[in-house]
């Protein structure tokens, strides 16, 4: 363009011209850091991509500050173009590392190849706008490139693994969580079961000691409800208790067989009680402490809290309080996690200390040990967990001879409970079980495993000894009648382990995409479109998007051309922009009974509604179902699958369908 040529030649500090997209770079530059840096899996390519992003801030600091001698190249268009480009590559890293990073962003990938395909390309990508910014200090070398191989088949091994691993089934459930989450204060959402209090009978058998456990406020009742024992927990009906949003999602948690069941509210003698199954056996820690686990059950019980802790994950929930206190027993004898009392979603915020739940530090990960008041997170998590399966494994909580400031003192530096095991433990199970804790309760947070890795490395040895142990073994045996520790008393010999180890008066030539679309939405079109015909020409898929609208529909009569615009939006499509993908598919709306264009309108709907997530494209793709439009033949359950899709992430119109169809959001 004739005016970016000739801003770029005006007398003055070209650097002026430029910070704005040294600005942008660096944003992007910090969160794509903050993403690697907290992967949660996949953490190879991660790294890998994050080597060559941290060498592009250095190149970026080299530039301004030898900008005499950069000032010809910096003053050419092509160069300007450039940049532009290098910011548009960072952009497509950022989405990338947050979605292979966090296991939700799994549902985006059939398989491990399209993220190895998505990484090579962004790997070219990148290495070409340094080299066309003449950034060769962050140009992959051939050394590069052999860790780039090393971290894809490492990564992509576990990848294929943890894609058979993960319940698709729990994305819906995310999405539903997500919507309840989201309107939490609302008096009304879908609505909690309400028992009616006669359901809930007495039971004919059992002592008074069966019937009620705990004390005060945390009194729980057994009654009978549909033939099943459950837990009547009472629980306050002022602003203090808990709201009809947190009560739903302990419904939705209720899905998964790992975690207690919640079955609804009701009242007893006129107080509030929350329903849950019964659980015969009450927690793991009072189990252990009266009988002895057998090493068959131990290793089955882990497994299945993992399963439920991978559930959790999914549904991007943390637990914040896991030890075997919170884990009830049924009579089979079956692990239920519970007690969410602490817990936060993902985005919420972290859960504070205080005096009464000091004993929790017991379990607690060194960096929140350090600092309470630091974000509790999924590694927090993992740590919680290796320090409830050596308490599972020894049958004792952790430190049980220490004292907390002296726990507090030990962990942060590094310290941990020793793994010695008696001879009642076999040695295969030793060396696998070892294996787990020691890789889960590292000092540094990203160095602990996965749950997914966890998950296998449990499924691995539950499947190996199964053949050791007789069928008939009884799981229980009467208390110390096992050697588990070698020892009687071994917590003075702890051990600590190996591996302890002011810019806004300046004003951009082009501005960027997002002021673009800022533009666009006040209906400054002229603005708008400069932006976009500028990023356009420099091959960005969004610009191509815009540009083609503005085109197809007209949005500045002088720039109308609606086939040229189709075709910038087909582009734009194929290329994976949902928004794109919609917009072509309706170009096709008047032409449906031409050639096979009906099935290529369907196909790029659904493209949109379903690798894009386009909340329209579900909306629209659910009513052409439901109601049989577009001649696309009729099929209800499809069509309230996407309307539901769509309901979930706040779209009016599905949840207006669904409401006058008399259909359940969820």
């Amino acid at each position: 363009m004739a005016e970016v040529k000739e801003a770029l030649n005006v007398v003055g500090d070209i650097m002026g011209t430029y910070l704005p997209l040294i600005q942008s770079a660096i944003i992007v530059i910090n969160k794509i850091i903050e993403i690697c840096e907290a992967a949660e899996y996949n953490q190879n390519i991660c790294n890998s991509l994050l080597d060559r992003v941290k060498l592009t801030s250095t190149a970026i600091d080299s530039l301004q500050r030898r900008k005499q001698r950069n000032e010809s190249k910096l003053r050419n268009e092509v160069y300007y173009q450039a940049f532009h480009k290098f910011i548009y590559v960072l952009k497509e890293i950022e989405t990338y590392t947050a979605d292979i990073s966090k296991i939700h962003g799994f549902r985006k990938y059939a398989k491990a190849l399209t993220i190895k395909e998505k990484f090579v390309k962004l790997s070219k990508d990148y290495d070409k706008s340094m080299n066309d910014l003449h950034f060769t200090i962050a140009v992959a070398n051939e050394e590069q490139r052999r860790i780039d191989d090393e971290a894809l088949t490492e990564d992509l091994a576990e990848f294929d693994k943890y894609l058979k691993t993960i319940d698709r089934k729990v994305d819906d459930l995310h999405d539903e969580i997500k919507y309840i989450k989201n309107h939490i204060n609302e008096k009304s959402l879908h609505g909690v079961n309400k028992i009616d209090p006669k359901n809930l009978e007495p039971p004919s058998q059992g002592t008074a000691d069966d019937e009620r456990r705990g004390k005060n406020s945390n009194v729980v009742v057994k009654r009978i409800f549909k033939a099943q024992e459950v837990a009547c927990k009472s629980f306050s009906t002022t602003e203090e208790g808990p709201k009809e949003g947190h009560l739903e999602i302990l419904m939705k948690l209720s899905e998964c067989k790992h975690i207690l069941r919640f079955y609804g509210i009701s009242k007893i003698d006129n107080n509030g009680v929350m329903v849950f199954e019964w659980a015969q056996r009450k927690t793991l820690k009072e189990l252990y402490e009266k009988k002895d686990i057998q090493w068959h059950c131990k290793v089955r019980i882990a497994l299945n809290i993992c399963r439920g802790l991978v559930f959790l994950q999914q549904a991007e929930i943390l637990h914040h309080d896991l030890k075997c206190e919170n884990i009830l027993m049924t009579i089979t004898l079956e692990p239920k996690i519970y007690n969410f009392e602490l817990a936060r979603y993902y985005s919420g915020n972290t859960t504070s200390i205080g005096s009464e739940m000091n004993d929790t530090m017991r379990w607690m990960a060194p960096e929140k040990l350090s600092n309470y008041n630091s974000r509790y997170t999924t590694w927090c998590e993992i740590f919680s967990f290796s320090m409830l399966l050596w308490e599972l494994a020894f049958e004792k909580i952790p430190y049980r001879n220490l004292k907390l400031e002296k726990i507090k003192a030990l962990v942060t530096k590094g310290g941990r409970e020793i793994i010695k095991f008696g001879k009642s433990t076999p040695e295969e199970v030793q060396e696998a079980y070892k294996k787990i804790i020691s890789g889960s309760w590292k000092q540094i947070p990203h160095e602990r495993i996965s749950f997914l890795k966890i998950l296998s490395m449990l499924e691995e040895l539950h499947n190996s000894i199964i053949h050791m142990f007789d069928a008939n073994l009884p799981d229980l045996l009467d208390n110390e009648a096992l050697d588990l520790d070698g020892s009687n008393e071994v917590n003075d010999d702890l051990v600590i382990p190996d591996d302890i180890c002011d810019v806004s008066d300046v004003n951009p030539i082009i501005i960027s995409l997002d002021e673009g679309i800022s533009a666009f939405r006040v209906g400054e079109h002229e603005k708008a479109w400069k932006c976009f015909e500028y990023h356009a020409k420099n091959d960005n898929v969004t610009a191509k998007y815009w540009k083609g609208r503005y085109l197809n529909e007209g949005l500045l009569a002088d720039k109308k051309d609606p086939e040229e615009g189709k075709k910038l939006l087909k582009e734009a499509a194929d290329r994976g922009n949902p928004d794109a993908q919609l917009r072509y598919a309706f170009t096709l709306l008047k032409i449906l009974h031409e050639g096979n264009n009906r099935e290529i309108f369907m196909e790029y709907i659904t493209k949109a509604a379903n690798e894009g997530e386009n909340t329209a494209a579900q909306f629209h793709l659910g009513e052409i179902y439901y109601k049989g439009k577009c001649k696309i033949p009729k099929n209800e359950e499809e069509g309230i699958k996407w309307l539901r899709k769509a309901a979930l992430q706040n779209n009016s119109k599905a949840i207006g369908l669904l409401n006058t169809s008399g259909i359940d959001i969820y």
